[in-house]
Parts: structure tokens; sequence; C-alpha cells
């Protein structure tokens, strides 16, 4: 049986009317009655009967009508359900972010494409660049939010937006006094980061960025943000993380000062040093080879200039 002529029977079950029933499908009567003879002939059985008036079902017309009805609507279910899929709109989604940056716009982002896409089964874990990174090579997520411009085999990442860096230092630090600092401050002092392969893009960013004349002097490595912070507190050294990052972890006794942007911010004895504040990218990664359709919507949704989705850099 093919379900076209399903189509036709069920229409014409519902008028009983071989015109009328011909006018809703918008096809000629005599090719409507031919069509109901050879679905007829495929069952063996007689499915109406005729008369002057209309039609009428017989018992076998009936139990056709009965069981084509739930059919058709599967049919249709199922068509719905594999157009959606190949357009992005239904399927899953396995997604993992850096907690080490821009996780307010990312998982706001995420928030809202998923009460956009409501049939799409979204699934987020959070972990150091380096670990998202390997997630994502080895196929265990469709796509991840990274710090760093990130060039790896393989991998397609996109610049989806930057968060500024600032320096957090005990506050009873002598540069706690200062409002804004410059690079040249933090020549000499002791710093306190997480370690390189956690995230090996950002940190040689970073070092590169803040310490542009060679490494800072470590004092220690944390392994995660939280850790730096506490070191901080405790007088090991300063360091510099995300701004949004440290206002949220910074405790009492840890002050935060952002980089100065213009000379008079840095004040006369250092006005060489004023310019840009360091800025860190947060990109949007996948598998170059990754033909998910909800993946391509997704990064379409994150790529939008302003809400809905992230606003890149300039």
């Amino acid at each position: 049986m093919e379900l076209r002529r399903l189509r036709y029977f069920v229409v014409l079950a519902r008028h009983r009317h071989f015109g009328r029933a011909a006018a809703e499908l918008s096809i000629a009567q005599p090719g409507l009655s031919q069509q109901i003879k050879v679905l007829e002939q495929e069952l063996k059985v007689s499915l109406l009967d005729r008369g002057p008036q209309g039609v009428t079902l017989t018992a076998a017309g009936r139990a056709l009508l009965e069981g084509a009805e739930p059919l058709l609507a599967a049919s249709d279910e199922l068509a719905d359900r594999v157009r959606a899929v190949a357009d992005g709109t239904h399927g899953r989604l396995r997604l993992a972010y850096s907690r080490s940056g821009a996780d307010d716009l990312v998982t706001d982002v995420i928030r809202r494409f998923r009460k956009d896409h409501e049939d799409v089964q979204v699934s987020v874990t959070t972990g150091m660049s380096s670990w998202c990174l390997r997630l994502l090579q080895d196929g265990d997520l469709d796509a991840a939010f990274v710090r760093g411009v990130i060039r790896e085999p393989g991998i397609t990442a996109t610049v989806v937006a930057e968060e500024e860096a600032a320096v957090v230092l005990p506050a009873d630090h002598p540069l706690a006094a200062r409002d804004r600092l410059t690079r040249r401050d933090l020549r000499g002092l002791p710093v306190v980061l997480w370690p390189r392969e956690a995230g090996p893009t950002l940190y040689e960013e970073l070092v590169a960025d803040v310490w542009p004349d060679g490494p800072p002097q470590l004092a220690a490595e944390e392994p995660d943000f939280e850790q730096v912070v506490a070191s901080v507190a405790e007088g090991t050294g300063v360091s510099v993380m995300d701004l949004g990052r440290a206002r949220k972890l910074c405790p009492p006794g840890v002050v935060i000062r952002r980089f100065a942007e213009t000379e008079t911010e840095a004040g006369t004895e250092a006005r060489t040093e004023a310019g840009t504040p360091p800025r860190y990218a947060v990109s949007l990664a996948h598998r170059t080879d990754d033909a998910n359709p909800v993946l391509a919507r997704f990064a379409s949704y994150v790529r939008q200039p302003g809400p809905p989705g992230l606003t890149p850099p300039e």
C-alpha cells in the first residue's frame, strides 16, 4: 500500500463523496476513483459501497480507516522529525565550557538556545580548556567554549567573545593603593598562576602579553582559579585572571585592580606603560569534520551579533 493512496482513502472516507474529496485533494474526480480502485485491488477487498448519493464504508473500509489514521499521523510525525533533525532543530548537543572565561556569557547563551530549541537535548559540562579540547578530539563532545585563539589539527575554532584581564592581589599589598596598574607594575613580583597544561593557549597569551620581557617569577602554581585566589589571599603572590571570574571569586582580603587604559590613569611615573588592558579570546571549538546539523545551528546562533548570541570582538 502506498501512503498516498491511504491519504486519498481517508479524505474520501471523511467526505463520503468523490467530488468533495477530489476538490480537497486538488485532483480530478476520475483520478481519485481510479486510485481507490487500485487500493481495493491491492487489498483484494471492497472498501466502499458506491451509491448515487455518495459512498459508505464497508466493514473492510471501516477497518482500514481505523488503522490508516494513526499510521498516517505517525508517518507525518516521522517526516517532521526527520526534517527537524536535518534542519538542526531536533537532536542532541553535547557542550562544555572552560570555567576560566566568560562563563556568565556562555551559560546565558546556552540557556537561551535551550529555550528557543526545546526539541534539542543539550547536555553541558565544565572543565579546563585542555580537558575540553581533549574530549572534543575524542568525540565525546560536539562543541566547547575554550580560552584563547585555538589552532589544533582537526579543530575549527571561532572567537565569539573576549574577556578583560585584571590583577588580583592581597588587600595589604603596596599596589592595592593604586586605582589602576600597568604591566610594568608587575615586573619582579612573585606570581601565582595555574599550570600551563591546564590551558596552554591562554597561559602563553597571558605570559607574553603581561610579561613581555620574560616569564614571571612564579611563586606557586595552583590547579584552579579558586586555589589561585586562595594562594593570593595568603600572600603568596599576585595573579592575573579574567575580570569576571576575579569578581566572583575574590574573598575579603583580596582586591582587584584593572589595567590602565590611558596615560592619565597610569600615573606620570608609568606613562609609557599605559595601553590597552589585556583581553583574552573565548572561542567556540568543534571538530572540523563534524556534520551534526544541531551543531551548525548552535554555532550560527552563538555568532549572531548581540542577543541571542554572543557579540564577537571587533
